[in-house]
């Protein structure tokens, strides 16, 4: 593995993300760092990446990089560091310093090596997106009397590692290195130096001269610890001394004359002093008010806070979150009043509240321009500085800008995160969300168990498990305390329920904290079961390893720790600890139920790899092959029949997966699986809740010709780029997993290659796991000290490659607020990627209210839209070309302010050996703009004369009897022709439904009984009320005539139809020597001699074709679909006796309406068997109570009472048997 080059660059302008500035300033720290140590996690978990690209170099020059095993382990590593001449950082989030506050305290009141360092690298998130408590460090750093140093450029996050060593040593002191979310996952340009080694490194080591060591600073209890503690003023001075020599904490636009003290100045420090200098430079006065900049956040110089009182009369405290700076302040300058009484010499301080009633700096959340230029633009009207030149037309301009942005509010469905497809957490998680439903049914557990219901109780902990807490698997967490604690929360409530309790711990956390959770339950006597869910890496925070993988962050070999050994070792041989793999869901749920109803401490082990680095390594192989063959011979995939699936949802449901997406038919919305996102584990397949899932594998015996190759992408002519004077803003917005890191990376790629000064920041987290995604780019002219966060409105284009985050972008209840009509261009694609609960049937959202709210937040001559993600699945097989085609659209559109060599040049730097497709698509995308049928091309198009003549010509090849079957269907077509005339789709909706019930019911007047029911309901109906009901019958008469039995399924399971979308869907050319093998996941059910008999099996095509034609089984086996044969004829009754009543109606439209809600109620009738039972008798339910309403007829039916199903049945989540 090579080392990535820009961590060598020894001079010049390069660009990093902010997590790699932070290793990139370790390695030009002068002397060098020796130690990189910390636990991974949001945000600064990219640190480790970071070392991981430059590992090779890392291990070369000794420099000892390694993840701890939780964060006090790292505190503790940064401890022992200081004992001799090192410089060490120590890197965690937040929360992690919670874990290390003992060991850090210890190593602080110790100090730092005189000739050494120590840096403890602390990741914040102000605006709690992804942290599970609210992050202010600052507080814990003054509880440990640990410095706080808050670095808020680029430039300074790199450049302080450095400096913050030498403070470190200086003063004696450990330092709080504080960075925000903002910060680390974002970057930009920076200057940078030579890489210096340490001499001291794992290669060449020293030996420890013990009888040195200070005994009195490194071991410490009383009466050592309060003699130490006294010795902190010293440590203080020393480094107020340092930090004013290294220029840390400074007064920017001091006032030249000293007399004359300046009405307003602020206090800012870290990010907040850029957002600050954003927003004096939108008002105007960036270069007038006078500003301490402290670099140092705690504890503050007291000497130079009384310079700049004597500068300044009223201070403004801007920080983010609590009032942690002001408090400080507010304490120096009341002594400096006390000292001198002088009205005319006092300062006034300011920050969460503001003069004249005013509202401050919010104390919650983050903090960005916008909120700083609402929060100071109505100062201009409180203060009067003669010497302060205000242009109030721009400050009010400003003020507007922010004001119009923030109404009015949008109503938009959430997108929660949820598990990645394929991983193995669904697995477990699914089965569990089941098995809690059911051990609450009293019949289950009596038939199954031999026991009264129990009620499962799940402690929450942190992974990516903690995804559990987001629909649909929200019943599996019921409460959280932290990393490791979800077993010792359970230990508090044990002693006093009978509940049975569960916790998940991923391998990671078990190595964190989680052995000592087990442990403690067996000190506790908990009735607890653990599940260890080993994936075999660090997922949640991007794939670091474990202390079971064998090798360390920069790929040394270490140790390969064994969790079953351990597990034993607490346990003993009574308590057998179970290892298997959850994919095997059967086996895996008796596991379950057995384990959990036992007593006492259990230990499951969940075995299976993580699904993304699974995926990884199957797409490398694949490429593989691709280079050695030319073409993949075979690929196995997912698929849903789409005329087989009833639209229940108990798939997603079940699963929650986003490798599931819905798709429109002719017959409503479907379940599909979506191309780009099914990894095809089969885990919606084995729930089994319809025969529509098959496992399908494509053969092929020649390289497929590849669609783009026959678009000719030369010769494009360039467009007029638009020029911006001093900074450019793009927004991306999009889902985890969209690439818009890549659309990211390649913009500021491109633009550091055009010459500007670039910025950006990247919503990470959660963000990869299903939620919202977004990025900031910014291109500046010069280099300046800025915020890599867009001001609100100021965006000037917006990239949508999800059309509902587009929005939400826009959104005045959010905190990005991106577009104006004023400034922002807006390129938007159209294809529809569900929500998690779209998908469970419980919010939807439509794109044409998406692009509506988008329209009216940007620019009316500059918005384009289109569905990129279709056309990228035609031309690339993917939708993940979407991104880059929708970057070439916009570049040829004259949006982006680069040359095509800059783009080019930052698809090749940023895609490596897949830039010649990316390139492809930025150009298809250019082609679009140029030449819009092409966006068209790949749509089948069928006329009605079309539609007909094809499925006549199906009726031909497909039945012996063909004269009779297209006679009836032609004589039916024309029926309804002459006697429906509601448009053209309606005509298609009709012929659809002859055509299906005609192969349901042969041509003996089964279809004829629809068409007279739809005919006569037509004629009694009126335009007047939009032939409501007609409509209503239409649909609902079909849906309910049209048994899908097994005869039927089988008949859709081999249709042309079928066939032929298929071969579309996957690209298979039979005259090429493609073709696909089908394997289906069925399990029939048959009622013999009253008894049910159901099975799984995975019939041959063959076998289809035999059932299909074996109509007379619904005739000898009367008990067979008998509920839903009884629903159908209820059904006929209700609308032949809306028939009866309809003339009776007369003008009475809310009479007229009531009846056609209650022949729509078939429309939430959706599923098969068990699942589908309580929808029928809940639609007759409510249909009968309208029809009272109405005065209708009385002979509604009692409610279905389905057989009981066989006790062997696999039960749904409600506790019934599904099929």
């Amino acid at each position: 593995m090579s080392v990535d080059p820009r961590f060598l660059q020894a001079e010049g302008v390069e660009v990093f993300t902010g997590n790699e500035l932070l290793l990139k300033g370790a390695l030009e720290a002068e002397g060098g760092t020796h130690l990189l140590t910390g636990y991974p996690g949001s945000p600064v978990s990219g640190v480790f990446d970071a070392m991981e690209l430059a590992g090779p170099l890392l291990r070369e020059k000794g420099i000892r990089a390694s993840i701890a095993n939780n964060e006090a382990l790292a505190a503790a590593m940064l401890n022992g560091s200081q004992m001799g001449p090192l410089r060490a950082l120590c890197i965690m989030k937040s929360v992690g310093l919670h874990v290390a506050a003992d060991a850090l305290a210890l190593g602080n009141l110790a100090g730092a090596h005189p000739q050494g360092g120590a840096l403890v690298i602390i990741g914040d998130d102000p605006w709690s997106d992804s942290t599970q408590v609210p992050a202010d460090s600052r507080y814990l750093c003054k509880h440990l009397y640990m410095p706080v140093l808050e670095p808020s450029t680029n430039q300074e996050l790199k450049d302080w590692i450095d400096l913050g060593y030498k403070l470190s040593r200086h003063a004696g002191l450990f330092l709080g290195y504080l960075v925000t979310t903002n910060q680390v996952d974002g970057g930009g340009s920076v200057t940078v130096r030579p890489n210096q080694y340490p001499d001291i490194n794992t290669a060449h080591r020293y030996t420890l001269d013990t009888a040195a060591i200070d005994l009195d600073r490194t071991v410490l209890l009383p009466p050592r610890t309060w003699n130490r503690e006294k010795d902190f003023p010293r440590r203080y001075g020393l480094l107020f001394e340092a930090a004013r020599r290294l220029g840390v904490n400074r007064i920017v636009n001091a006032r030249a004359n000293r007399r004359w003290r300046s009405e307003i100045g602020f206090v800012a420090s870290g990010l907040g002093y850029c957002y600050l200098l954003d927003a004096l430079r939108e008002l105007g006065v960036a270069d007038q008010v006078p500003i301490l900049k402290l670099g140092i956040s705690y504890p503050i110089d007291p000497k130079l806070v009384e310079e700049f009182c004597g500068q300044v009369r009223n201070l403004f405290v801007i920080e983010e979150r609590r009032d942690f700076m002001e408090e400080q302040l507010v304490e120096i300058i009341h002594k400096l009043n006390q000292r001198d009484t002088s009205a005319a010499n006092r300062t006034n301080v300011w920050g969460k509240q503001f003069p004249a009633n005013l509202p401050g700096i919010p104390a919650t959340r983050g903090l960005n321009t916008s909120i700083i230029i609402e929060r100071l633009a109505p100062l201009a009207d409180v203060f009067n500085d003669p010497d302060l030149r205000i242009d109030r037309q721009r400050v009010e301009q400003a003020a507007r800008l922010v004001r119009t942005t923030s109404r009015p509010p949008l109503t938009l469905v959430p997108r929660t995160p949820t598990f990645c497809p394929g991983c193995p957490h669904r697995d477990s998680a699914s089965v569990l969300v089941e098995i809690k439903k059911q051990f609450m049914n009293a019949d289950y557990m009596r038939r199954t168990h031999q026991r009264p219901p129990v009620d499962l109780v799940f402690h929450g902990d942190t992974g990516c498990y903690t995804m559990l807490m987001f629909e649909p698997t929200k019943d599996l967490m019921h409460n959280y305390s932290g990393m490791g604690l979800g077993g010792g929360t359970g230990a508090g409530i044990d002693p006093f329920i009978t509940n049975k309790q569960v916790t998940f711990i991923g391998d990671s956390t078990f190595f964190h904290s989680g052995m000592l959770a087990i442990s403690n339950a067996l000190e506790q006597g908990q009735d607890i079961t653990f599940i260890i869910l080993d994936n075999q890496t660090t997922a949640m925070t991007g794939h670091q390893p474990t202390p079971q993988t064998g090798h360390d962050i920069v790929g040394a070999p270490t140790y390969r720790q064994n969790i079953d050994r351990i597990v034993n070792a607490l346990l003993g041989r009574s308590i057998p600890v179970i290892r298997a793999n959850p994919a095997d869901r059967d086996a895996w749920r008796a596991i379950l139920e057995q384990t959990i109803l036992r007593d006492g401490v259990k230990v499951l082990i969940a075995d299976k790899e993580c699904g993304i680095t699974h995926h990884r390594r199957q797409t490398q192989q694949e490429r593989a092959e691709i280079k050695q063959h030319g073409f993949l011979r075979q690929k196995r995939f997912i698929n849903i029949n789409q005329d087989v699936c009833d639209f229940c949802l108990e798939c997603t449901l079940a699963t929650g997966c986003p490798g599931l997406t819905i798709t429109d038919t002719p017959f409503g919305p479907k379940m599909q699986t979506d191309l780009s996102w099914c990894v095809a584990d089969t885990a919606c397949a084995k729930i089994y809740a319809c025969p529509a899932f098959e496992e399908i594998t494509v053969i092929r015996q020649q390289k497929l010709p590849a669609p783009i190759d026959q678009i000719d992408l030369t010769g494009i002519p360039l467009p007029t780029p638009r020029t911006f004077d001093n900074l450019w803003h793009c927004y991306l917005a999009g889902v985890g997993g969209m690439g818009i890191g890549v659309c990211t990376a390649t913009l500021v790629r491109a633009g550091f290659k055009q010459g500007y000064h670039v910025q950006f920041c990247d919503k990470k987290g959660l963000a990869v796991r299903n939620g919202g995604v977004y990025s900031h780019v910014t291109f500046a002219r010069k280099p300046r000290d800025l915020s890599n966060v867009i001001p609100y409105g100021k965006a000037d284009l917006l990239i949508g490659v999800d059309p509902l985050e587009a929005a939400r972008s826009l959104d005045p209840n959010g905190n990005q607020r991106c577009g104006s009509p004023q400034h922002t261009a807006a390129v938007i694609n159209t294809y529809k990627t569900p929500t998690i609960l779209t998908l469970l049937g419980k919010h939807d959202f439509h794109i044409a209210e998406c692009e509506d709210l988008i329209r009216q937040r940007t620019r009316a001559d500059d918005y384009f839209s289109l569905n990129v993600s279709g056309i990228s699945e035609h031309f690339f097989g993917t939708k993940l070309y979407a991104n880059i085609v929708m970057l070439g659209i916009a570049f040829q559109r004259g949006l982006v302010p680069l040359s095509l060599e800059s783009i080019e040049w930052g698809l090749r730097e940023t895609m490596g050996s897949a830039a010649d497709d990316n390139i492809k698509a930025f150009h298809l995308g250019r082609k679009l703009v140029l030449d819009p049928p092409l966006a068209h091309r790949h749509e089948l198009h069928e006329t009605y004369d079309q539609f007909i003549a094809e499925r006549i010509e199906v009726m031909k090849r497909n039945h012996r009897a063909r004269d009779r079957w297209v006679k009836e269907f032609e004589d039916l077509i024309h029926r309804s022709e002459q006697s429906i005339h509601l448009g053209e789709q309606t005509e298609r909706d009709i012929v659809w439904r002859l055509y299906n019930l005609l192969e349901y019911g042969g041509t003996d007047a089964y279809a004829r009984q629809y068409l007279d029911l739809v005919e006569r309901v037509y004629r009694l109906d009126s335009a007047e009320r939009e032939y409501a009901a007609t409509k209503a019958v239409i649909w609902n008469l079909y849906k309910a005539m049209i048994i899908k039995d097994e005869v039927f399924v089988a008949h859709l399971m081999t249709s042309e139809e079928k066939y032929r979308r298929d071969n579309h869907r996957y690209h298979v050319d039979p005259a090429r020597g493609d073709k696909i093998l089908y394997h289906h996941l069925n399990r029939p059910e048959f009622v013999l001699f009253g008894k049910t008999v159901r099975f799984k099996f995975s019939p041959k095509r063959w076998q289809l074709n035999l059932l299909k034609h074996m109509r007379w089984l619904r005739a000898v086996l009367p008990h067979w679909h008998r509920p839903e044969r009884e629903f159908r004829d209820w059904y006929i009754r209700l609308v032949e006796d809306f028939c009866h009543i309809l003339p009776t109606l007369g003008a009475d439209r809310p009479a007229y309406d009531r009846w056609v809600e209650a022949l729509r109620c078939v429309e939430q009738v959706r599923g098969y068997r068990e699942v589908r039972y309580p929808k029928m008798a809940e639609a007759r339910r409510r249909a009968e109570q309208l029809v009272g309403d109405t005065g209708g007829s009385t002979r509604v039916p009692q409610r279905l009472h389905p057989p009981q199903p066989h006790s062997q049945n696999r039960q749904s989540q409600d506790g019934k048997t599904r099929a």
